[in-house]
């Protein structure tokens, strides 16, 4: 006698992952939303690039020393309380963006951005490791997979609204996100309450989550990999270079290149939501990496519009095949009591990758010119997506996820 056929996924019809993004969709867009207002805020009052560098070291300079314990308590404790106070805490980042600029200046955008990153510490291990918690085991690869489409979603969408509403100031775009940010409490609040991942008296070792992750090849390769990966090649750091001084299409264009990834990930999101990976899965990890390279080295060396644009949709479309694969991975091989820490780990390693790899990207391009910048950053993705085969025999033999 065969056993019964798991029941289908059902996605957002699913009253309860369904409220799981929204809270993504609502939460994330309202984020994007914030760094279009803040950009323009900044670059408004000091005309100086180097203080739009400063934006994005004053959001991540939290995040290393709190990732540990922020992993520990979402480990410990309820996720859902904790992704409900940092809803909170977004609000009040938001209020103090929209009010404190005006009285003091461009330093208060720093302290709010700075409070907003620790929350940021502590929300996003949370809700990554909620997620395996609102699905069947057998789903969880859908689950990946139209949570990320989700993310993709807020990237395209919240950006191009905000800019929208900032021809009506800043707090119109505050505004806007705050609303965003509460349908977002307000869907988490609806979510079932979930019993801590590690119960008991023993207290969880801060670094637990570092040590299986070194203790497992498998999570290991995936996490290595795409931190190097996204060091070598980041083209999306050089697109104003690309926009304005080699395809000369403007702002519009550098518009529509920045979005150019986020669609192409959104259209293989989709894609791998309906029809997940099921086979040979180490193989498609490693031929996405390749595939990224490849593309990375095509924008590099095009001066033509919609090549430029077709090779960016391809970049996004295998860069979130690696996701997926990397996600699926980790969720399903980490116990739950240990998600929280691998998920803290694994948001380290993604903010320190592409803060490096912008700055990366930017010497390069400083000492090659940026197409040479990309063809050095495709050929380097080419050898560690080689190298990465013989280095992690395991990752490359996973077949089903």
């Amino acid at each position: 006698m065969t056993a019964p056929s798991p029941a289908p996924f059902k996605g957002f019809r699913d009253p309860v992952f369904g409220r799981y993004l929204v809270m993504r969709l609502l939460i994330s867009m309202a984020t994007q939303m914030q760094a279009i207002a803040v950009g323009w805020q900044v670059y408004d009052l000091t005309g100086d690039p180097i203080a739009l560098a400063l934006v994005g070291l004053a959001q991540f300079a939290p995040i290393i020393p709190l990732m540990p314990v922020s992993g520990q308590l979402a480990d410990r404790l309820d996720r859902r309380r904790i992704i409900q106070g940092s809803a909170v805490m977004y609000l009040g980042c938001m209020l103090g963006l929209a009010l404190l600029p005006d009285v003091a200046g461009i330093w208060s955008i720093y302290a709010m951005l700075a409070v907003f990153g620790a929350t940021r510490a502590f929300d996003h291990p949370a809700a990554t490791a909620l997620l395996p918690r609102l699905v069947a085991t057998e789903h969880i690869r859908a689950a990946v997979s139209l949570s990320s489409s989700v993310g993709q979603a807020a990237f395209i969408a919240g950006p191009a609204l905000g800019g929208a509403l900032y021809a009506f100031g800043p707090l119109a775009v505050y505004g806007t996100a705050m609303a965003m940010v509460v349908g977002g409490l307000v869907a988490v609040s609806q979510l079932p309450p979930v019993p801590p991942a590690h119960e008991g008296s023993e207290r969880p070792s801060v670094f637990g989550g570092v040590a299986f992750i070194f203790s497992n090849q498998v999570i290991l390769g995936v996490m290595a990999l795409d931190l190097f990966v996204v060091m070598v090649a980041s083209a999306t750091a050089l697109l104003p270079i690309f926009a304005k001084d080699i395809l000369e299409v403007g702002p519009w264009g550098l518009g529509v290149l920045r979005s150019a990834p986020a669609v192409g990930a959104l259209m293989v999101g989709a894609w791998l939501a309906w029809r997940p990976i099921d086979r040979r899965a180490g193989q498609a990890f490693l031929w996405a990496l390749t595939v990224y390279g490849i593309a990375t080295a095509l924008f590099g060396l095009s001066t033509n519009f919609f090549l430029s644009v077709a090779a960016l949709l391809l970049y996004g479309a295998a860069d979130q095949v690696s996701v997926i694969v990397r996600m699926s991975l980790i969720q399903l091989g980490t116990p739950d009591e240990l998600r929280g820490r691998v998920a803290a780990a694994n948001a380290m390693a993604v903010n320190m990758s592409n803060q490096l790899g912008s700055l990366e990207a930017g010497l390069a391009a400083a000492w090659l010119g940026a197409p040479g910048a990309l063809l050095l950053g495709g050929a380097l993705t080419l050898a560690l997506s080689a190298s990465g085969a013989a280095v992690f025999p395991k990752l490359r033999k996973v077949d089903r996820l």
